[in-house]
């Protein structure tokens, strides 16, 4: 929509003045006079604005103002009680429309409305009419005191009590606002195109500041500004009369160069119409209000939503086009580390087969090499009886007359399984390894207490030992059980007297 035409209409009793805003700028297309001919100019215009926005800005005597003040309500109930007012005051007017004005400061805090309405259309439909069949749609219908309103907060008034004042094709504008709201508004027109425009300033002025008494609409004795503006820069001097006649009014000039800027047009253009600065302000901004019914805003409404469509749907074209470039470069940059890594992999491979032709030639396989390897160390991981060995001979030496006979080891045992998994419960898993130890007392002098004395210790050494998990006594040189005779207990079954013992050790499992 930005550099799509809008087409702006001024829209008075005498004729038409037209304006084109495209990419920013205000151009002026020409002005029509409210006859057949007129029309027909205005119809052949129009030609190169199909499917166009158009906003139409109203200047005539047959608008009505009415402010009213209603309960503060919100949602459904509010516009409900705004349509049912509306109706009520307008008197079923097809152009009508309620301006919020704020709320009061005291008591309820009930809402202000400004309620306005064209009673009659017949200056204004016609060139409706015109639009519709030519395509081009509405997109809103307002009054010119409301473009008023706008260009006022770009003037930026410091009084609270402020009187516009323009001159326009239709005759003079007088609007009146309080703290920045519309209060009231006039127009003074010529009764036929051929009168000219409405008659002395100062004295519309004058009649409206005494209206304004009157009707109680502004305190009495307060200042009133009047601001003219004056895009032929012809009432300065007239401003300072009209300021030094009555002390309650204040008036200045708006010239040409600070209306230019005020409302973003070439000077020039404002000498050419007076309506300029007000359709300039009216393409450049939305309208307070909007007069328009439904039924006239439908096409502009679609168009709008065409718009949305087309503007949405470019915006997912873009994102995925972004997307898939995004994608693409992405693609391509793997690609090419692909490429990378794969001569990186193929230069390591090179080296690692000229390492092998470089390696002197193996009696055997690798496969065997390997297989030798793991053999190796499934042997040095079993258990070994040297280290076993070693803890008896540790034991030997606290004992010096113990000699060994005979020992045997077992790797496993299966016999003692059971009751060296439950002396040694920290390793249930593991093999039990045993160790037989034949030994005697020697030399033996016959000192059997002696004797079991020193095989006792050398038990209790062993038992001792951390790897020792039991020590069992399997035979002594003396029977010892407590039913044996005195002659069975000292005849072992060997000729002469030995100190011969047996001991069986259960080792524990390595971790």
């Amino acid at each position: 929509m930005m550099f799509a035409p809008q087409l702006l209409v001024y829209v008075c009793a005498w004729s038409i003045t037209v304006a084109c805003r495209r990419a920013g700028k205000i151009r002026l297309v020409g002005q029509f006079n409210a006859d057949e001919g007129g029309r027909r100019a205005f119809a052949a215009v129009l030609q190169a604005f199909k499917n166009s926005p158009v906003s139409v800005m109203v200047d005539g005597v047959d608008e009505d103002y009415r402010l009213e003040t209603l309960p503060h309500v919100l949602g459904n109930a509010r516009r409900e009680m705004l349509e049912r007012r509306l109706r009520q005051i307008s008197r079923n007017a097809l152009f009508s429309a309620a301006w919020p004005q704020g709320r009061e400061a005291s008591g309820r805090r009930d809402d202000r409305y400004l309620f306005i309405s064209l009673s009659n259309h017949d200056a204004v439909r016609p060139w409706l009419d015109l639009l519709h069949q030519h395509g081009v749609h509405l997109a809103e219908l307002t009054v010119l005191p409301a473009i008023s309103h706008v260009l006022l907060q770009r003037i930026q008034p410091t009084e609270p009590h402020v009187l516009l004042v323009s001159e326009h094709c239709g005759g003079l504008r007088l609007s009146y606002f309080e703290h920045g709201n519309l209060r009231f508004s006039r127009l003074t027109a010529p009764e036929s195109l051929a009168e000219g425009h409405a008659p002395d300033l100062a004295s519309e002025i004058n009649k409206t500041d005494l209206y304004l008494n009157s009707q109680r609409l502004m305190p009495r004795d307060a200042q009133l500004a009047v601001y003219v503006l004056d895009p032929e820069n012809a009432y300065a001097g007239l401003c300072r009369e009209i300021s030094a006649e009555n002390k309650n009014l204040i008036c200045q000039a708006v010239g040409s160069v600070a209306l230019a800027k005020l409302v973003g047009v070439d000077e020039p253009l404002l000498h050419r119409t007076a309506d300029v600065a007000y359709l300039a302000v009216l393409g450049r901004s939305r309208a307070a209000v909007n007069l328009a019914p439904a039924a006239y805003t439908r096409g502009y409404v679609q168009l709008m939503l065409r718009h949305k469509l087309y503007t949405g749907a470019f915006a997912v074209l873009a994102t995925a086009l972004a997307i898939s470039g995004y994608l693409f470069s992405r693609q391509h940059d793997l690609e090419q580390q692909r490429l990378v890594t794969q001569d990186r992999i193929q230069q390591q491979a090179s080296l690692y087969r000229a390492v092998q032709l470089a390696l002197p030639r193996a009696p055997t396989s690798p496969q065997n090499l390997k297989r030798v390897v793991e053999t190796a160390r499934a042997l040095y991981a079993a258990p070994q009886p040297m280290s076993d060995f070693a803890r008896v001979s540790q034991a030997l030496e606290t004992v010096p007359d113990i000699a060994v006979l005979r020992l045997r080891w077992l790797d496993h045992d299966a016999a003692d399984t059971t009751a060296t998994h439950s002396a040694v419960s920290d390793n249930p898993g593991a093999a039990v390894r045993a160790l037989y130890f034949d030994g005697e007392v020697s030399p033996f002098q016959g000192d059997y207490k002696t004797a079991l004395a020193s095989i006792e210790h050398f038990a209790a050494t062993l038992r001792n030992d951390p790897g020792v998990a039991e020590v069992r006594v399997l035979a002594l040189p003396i029977n010892t059980d407590p039913t044996a005779t005195l002659d069975e207990s000292q005849h072992t079954g060997n000729s002469a007297p030995r100190a011969r013992f047996r001991l069986k050790l259960l080792m524990r499992p390595a971790r």
